[in-house]
């Protein structure tokens, strides 16, 4: 029997609506019942990430990511975890102490790095997670180098992250794949979606070129199919045993 997936949303709608159709067309079902049991808690008024940690809205979102947390784990699931890598900034405070099991989005892309040999990474992010080293200081941590946006550069993809926010896809799809472009003419060899919003747009990219996209969506789901189903092969051969 699989085991009760929460995924602590709404950062924003879209992306958790894409993470949502991605466990399951990754998830190796035959049918309804083989599917991942899902609580998604897509509540989209948790302040916003990046103006906090730039310094522009005073309302700190940690205390809205624990009601979350906490709801979910109420409702009795068995792993939690939140599509928005800038989120990720509170994820010591979240998991801290937690009597549930998570899974990282930022330990996920790190494990796919690795996984995948890559030498230099260009990153695609909110200012935020930038500035906060959010995916740098791991990257160091494991000697992986990368590559981060100029400053003009920066503003470009926040202004195509607000777009896709805003549902404005075109106008988001045209900035980020000029960033993506731009990160690997500067060298890199693979290029991280590290906002939710951005694989909604670069899907082409991630599609037609797959080895130069890290695409975080992508590679959570991922990572909570492998989880759902080695628990539930596991179950299988404990009451088999």
């Amino acid at each position: 029997m699989l085991r009760t997936l929460g995924v602590l949303g709404g950062m924003g709608p879209l992306a958790t609506a894409s993470f949502m159709n991605q466990v399951i067309a990754l998830s190796p079902a035959k049918n309804d019942q083989e599917h991942i049991p899902m609580f998604i808690r897509n509540i989209p008024q948790i302040p916003d990430r990046t103006k906090f940690l730039m310094g522009i809205e005073d309302e700190n979102p940690l205390f809205e990511l624990k009601k979350g947390f906490k709801e979910l784990t109420s409702l009795g699931v068995s792993c939690i975890v939140v599509p928005c890598n800038t989120a990720h900034y509170w994820y010591d405070a979240l998991t801290k102490n937690a009597d549930v099991h998570t899974i990282s989005i930022v330990k996920s892309v790190i494990k796919q790095v690795k996984a995948t040999n890559k030498q230099r990474v260009g990153i695609l992010a909110t200012t935020a997670t930038l500035n906060m080293g959010i995916y740098q200081n791991t990257f160091e941590q494991h000697n992986i180098d990368f590559i981060e946006p100029n400053t003009q550069q920066q503003m470009a993809i926040m202004d195509g992250i607000t777009a896709v926010k805003a549902g404005d896809l075109n106008t988001g799809r045209n900035l980020l794949s000029k960033a993506y472009e731009s990160m690997l003419a500067q060298g890199a060899d693979c290029v991280l979606f590290g906002c939710t919003e951005i694989p909604l747009v670069l899907n082409k990219q991630a599609k037609h070129s797959p080895d130069t996209c890290l695409d975080t969506i992508a590679i959570l789901a991922q990572e909570c199919v492998n989880w759902a189903y080695a628990n539930a092969h596991q179950s299988t051969l404990s009451s088999v045993a």
